[in-house]
């Protein structure tokens, strides 16, 4: 058999079926209240008008109806509604009734675990038998006040609960309606920011209640945040790359061109412009790389390991000094350095800062690797004697094609992509890095990493 799946509900039918259940609740427990405490009432007045009548027929004996009257008189019993059966001695039985007839008891019912019995065609009666002198009679006092009274009751109750679900309802759709407007109109703004994700979404509204629907909508204008940055870093990092490939290409064709309209009478033309060519090529390869670099860092999973920092980084600069004019100099502990990050990642991130202090340092002055050690981190550091760093460049170096100088970009060699991509394994080693004034000039690059656990 298929399961059928309950439609989704709003606010309002949510609401008004909570409250509807409530009401209904609250007038049902009123009403089993009242009546139980009416019921119990009148069966206390009862028994003890049952008690005084008792007394009194220890001192008259009722033999006929005018004696029965005479007794009610004094037990404060309505002769109406209240009638006797006498057990003679001799097994007969005398019913005392205001009509005169006998009372049919077949058929009647017992309420369990209570004096009251239903008579068949006479209605319900409080039941109690008292002994007096050698007879035995049994006294039914009519409940028809407590019927008529919890008649009355329930009516006006049904009356009383059916006006407030009227009046109940109407001000749960007010109060429905008043709640979810703020819902609906932060539904409405994220699907029309979601019709266009490729523009800069706007805020969302924030209203100030309900509390949740506030919090919401400030965490919603988070992520529209963050979304909004991802996004305009996307299309920078789009428009940039752009730009720098199109300079090398427009390079190449621009060679080509040269040598076929001017190689056949300028032969001398051929190896310069081929030089051009090789460079700029070499150029968009380098950038390339670098774009994949990056590219793969974004999606790379490192598994961290215990590595040795001192000893990598004396490596790299021995392996390193070769290549550029600047002298190099290391200092590190006597003892191993370990801390947790991957090897081939941090030979990377201690290779780009090297190539980034020698493009921006004088061929003359020193670079210095320091490695030191403490409790919980091992540091990296790389300074130069360079021209330094504003402290406005420094909020933006790490950013992708961000260039410090861009009178001099084309003076120094590089794409601007170095240290995005040291950053970024920076972050994968679980790192940080920052960039620090040098003295007497220059700049510090430090990176911190996590101590490795002591084996």
């Amino acid at each position: 058999m298929k399961k059928v799946t309950q439609p989704p509900r709003s606010y309002a039918d949510i609401i008004r079926r909570s409250f509807t259940s409530l009401l209904l609740t609250i007038g049902l427990i009123i009403v089993l209240t009242v009546s139980v405490t009416l019921t119990v009432d009148q069966l206390v007045r009862a028994q003890e008008q049952a008690a005084r009548l008792s007394a009194n027929l220890k001192i008259t004996q009722v033999s006929n109806f005018q004696d029965w009257l005479t007794v009610n008189r004094g037990s404060g019993l309505n002769s109406h509604n209240t009638f006797i059966l006498i057990k003679n001695t001799d097994g007969s039985t005398t019913s005392l009734l205001p009509n005169g007839k006998n009372p049919t008891l077949t058929g009647s019912w017992q309420v369990p675990f209570t004096h009251l019995i239903y008579i068949k065609k006479m209605g319900l009666y409080f039941s109690e038998t008292l002994t007096a002198g050698n007879k035995s009679y049994l006294l039914y006092i009519g409940m028809h006040v407590l019927l008529g009274n919890l008649h009355v009751l329930i009516a006006v109750l049904i009356i009383a609960i059916g006006l407030s679900l009227l009046i109940g309802l109407l001000f749960v759709r007010r109060l429905a309606n008043r709640i979810s407007k703020p819902t609906i109109e932060l539904a409405h703004a994220a699907q029309q920011a979601a019709a266009n994700p490729e523009v800069t979404q706007p805020k969302l509204p924030q209203p100030t209640e309900p509390v949740e629907i506030g919090q919401l909508a400030k965490d919603f204008n988070q992520l529209l945040a963050a979304q909004n940055d991802r996004l305009r870093r996307e299309r920078q990092f789009i428009s940039d790359a752009s730009h720098e490939l199109r300079t090398p290409i427009a390079t190449i064709r621009g060679n080509i061109k040269l040598i076929e309209r001017h190689s056949d009478k300028h032969p001398e033309v051929i190896p310069e412009s081929l030089g051009f060519i090789d460079q700029e090529s070499l150029r968009m390869q380098h950038l390339i790389e670098n774009l994949l670099h990056l590219s793969r860092a974004d999606r790379a999973d490192v598994a961290l390991e215990a590595l040795d920092v001192a000893a990598l980084a004396q490596g790299v600069v021995n392996h390193y000094q070769p290549l550029v004019p600047q002298p190099l100099t290391f200092r590190g502990p006597d003892q191993p350095a370990m801390a947790l990050g991957d090897n081939d990642m941090l030979h990377q991130i201690l290779t780009a800062l090297l190539d980034n202090a020698h493009k921006y340092s004088p061929t003359d002055q020193a670079i210095t690797v320091t490695v030191a050690q403490t409790t919980n981190a091992v540091t990296l550091a790389v300074a130069d004697l360079g021209r330094g760093i504003s402290a406005e460049d420094r909020q933006h170096i790490f950013e992708r094609f961000y260039r410090v100088d861009t009178s001099r970009s084309n003076q120094v060699e590089g794409s601007g992509l170095g240290l995005s991509i040291v950053a970024q394994l920076v972050q994968l080693n679980q790192g940080k890095i920052v960039v620090t004034d040098n003295s007497p000039q220059g700049t510090i690059f430090t990176v911190t990493l996590q101590a490795a656990p002591q084996s």
